[in-house]
């Protein structure tokens, strides 16, 4: 009898926990989000200056914990390199490379898609800033006042050349065969308010187009439209746009962070200019420029905004430079998912494998 009762509670038991993990699968319409094992989305930390606590990380499912917790922050180069990275400013992945840049430490580093390193680049007072790809090449924005093309399955010489563009550039995006560099203000003297255009196929750069005050972190490229914002002095904040084929620049909407949303064909906007108590959070429409507001719910100090290929959306927040940074992660519809996932310090984008 004792063994019987024994068995029936061992059947049961076996058919709550195939219970339980079938319900966990429909969080989130039921697509459940890579494991560490197949990362997709990292994030990049820049760390407090000078203070050696950056990091490389992946965000993962963590299906240990769902739905209340579904994602988790893996430190991923400390963990594979045993070291820590000093600053990451930015990231990106290029097929089975992951591409990150350290300005403080003034270096190009070059991992695995688990964050294991393969090469290092110490470039003594290049001070390497943003990166974006033409699906080829890397390239990266430096404060040596150029624009750098790399290779990065070529370990043995993965700089491939450079360009001269000016003081201080940015963010960088590619179109139309052409690399457009936000010439930020970063010495405050109201002279930068271009965006510095390479071609590619020579590698020169081929004019400047003057914009509004201090374009700077932000700059996206959909189709053959750049886009990117002008923070002013930290008091405003205004997306423009450039046509590729045509130069010709345009003003879009009021946003201090942007991010591009592919199956809504929109734009995912912040604003939340640094001297300006005002802050919003919404769609907007690439076609018909339609405006629709996104609720801000445990906000504090929103900075950053990406969206992935599924437009699912990731909010930086960084209230404090005390405590680390933490990702707020949204539906497509704008939904609040997941607040309050703590990553590492100062995180400065969420990006995404294709």
């Amino acid at each position: 009898m004792k063994k019987n009762l024994l068995a029936l509670g061992i059947i049961l038991m076996a058919a709550l926990t195939f219970t339980a993990c079938s319900d966990d699968n429909d969080f989130d319409d039921g697509r459940q989000q890579p494991e560490v094992a197949n990362p997709t989305t990292y994030v990049a930390c820049a760390g407090n200056f000078k203070a050696n606590d950056g990091t490389v990380g992946i965000l993962f499912y963590n299906a240990t914990a769902r739905p209340t917790s579904p994602f988790r922050y893996y430190d991923a180069y400390t963990a594979q390199n045993g070291e820590e990275v000093g600053d990451a400013q930015d990231l990106i992945v290029v097929g089975d490379k992951v591409v990150i840049t350290g300005t403080t430490s003034s270096k190009i580093e070059i991992l695995n898609r688990l964050g294991r390193l393969e090469k290092k680049i110490l470039m003594p007072k290049v001070e390497p800033r943003y990166l974006a790809t033409d699906g080829k090449y890397v390239y990266f924005s430096a404060y040596s006042g150029k624009i750098y093309k790399m290779n990065p399955n070529d370990l043995q010489k993965p700089i491939i050349d450079s360009v001269e563009v000016g003081p201080y550039p940015e963010a960088i995006s590619v179109a139309n065969g052409k690399l457009y560099a936000n010439m930020s203000d970063h010495n405050f003297d109201n002279k930068g308010k271009s965006i510095s255009v390479v071609d590619l196929g020579s590698f020169k750069k081929v004019k400047e187009i003057e914009v509004v005050l201090n374009p700077y972190n932000q700059s996206i490229a959909v189709g053959n439209d750049i886009y990117f914002v002008s923070n002013y002095h930290s008091e405003n904040a205004l997306v423009q746009k450039i046509d590729a084929t045509t130069d010709k620049v345009t003003s879009v909407c009021k946003a201090s962070a942007i991010a591009y949303d592919a199956p809504k064909k929109a734009l995912v906007c912040l604003y939340a200019a640094y001297y300006d108590t005002a802050k919003r959070f919404f769609f907007y429409d690439l076609k018909t420029g339609a405006e629709t507001d996104i609720a801000m719910t445990g906000l504090k100090s929103p900075q950053q905004v990406n969206v992935d290929s599924k437009g699912q959306i990731y909010v930086i927040d960084n209230p404090s430079y005390k405590a680390p940074s933490e990702v707020f992660y949204y539906s497509p519809a704008g939904k609040l998912i997941q607040g309050n996932i703590q990553v590492g310090y100062s995180a400065q984008n969420v990006r995404f494998a294709n």
